[in-house]
């Protein structure tokens, strides 16, 4: 699904391709921020986060703010945020706080349960704590000599390449892309259960 857009801003995406382009600048543009490389630049300051998890719990904050009507974010059709609205939203978690919630935490919601907002929360929550947990059992592995490459959870250990690998996915054609249209809670959470464990 390739696309010649140069796309830089959530409010030029109208399109699976334009939003998969996106992803691919986000991801470039957290690479340079994670890795001090033209820390000058406007928008390598724009990043909170330097971690997937931490991403995630600040989309948890993101969703919670929108539940409580402090923020009602960028939606095309009332509970459906559209690939403009959803670019919307990972622009602005790009600096919301970490929103770390005990309850949330232990929730194991599945991506297809989730069917709102409030579910879509709770399913970030599930995965922030789960690429947590993969980390400490990968650094347990190498704490007792053990390879620790292969065998993880998570197909990508960095922020960057998670953004990347995500934006891979989507950008790509299969039968299961058709369920992406229109982008509802529940094809949001379809895109986030397959991009980490896509490479």
């Amino acid at each position: 699904m390739p696309t010649s857009r140069n796309i830089e801003s959530w409010q030029q995406v109208d399109s699976r391709a334009d939003f998969a382009t996106y992803l691919r600048f986000l991801a470039f543009d957290c690479e340079r921020a994670c890795s001090g490389q033209d820390s000058e630049a406007s928008t390598a300051q724009h990043w909170t986060h330097r971690s997937i998890n931490g991403f995630l719990w600040g989309w948890v904050r993101l969703l919670g703010s929108r539940l409580d009507g402090t923020d009602l974010l960028h939606e095309e059709a009332p509970g459906q945020p559209g690939w403009r609205g959803l670019a919307y939203q990972l622009d602005t978690v790009r600096t919301t706080p970490p929103g770390f919630n005990c309850a949330l935490a232990d929730s194991g919601t599945k991506p297809e349960e989730v069917d709102t907002v409030r579910d879509l929360r709770w399913y970030a929550a599930s995965l922030a704590t789960d690429f947590a947990r993969d980390q400490r059992e990968r650094q347990a592995r190498t704490d007792r000599g053990e390879w620790a490459g292969d065998g993880g959870s998570w197909a990508h250990s960095t922020l960057n390449d998670w953004l990347d690998s995500w934006a891979a996915w989507v950008g790509a054609n299969s039968p299961l892309h058709a369920q992406l249209d229109p982008v509802t809670w529940r094809s949001i959470a379809l895109q986030l259960s397959v991009a980490r464990i896509y490479e």
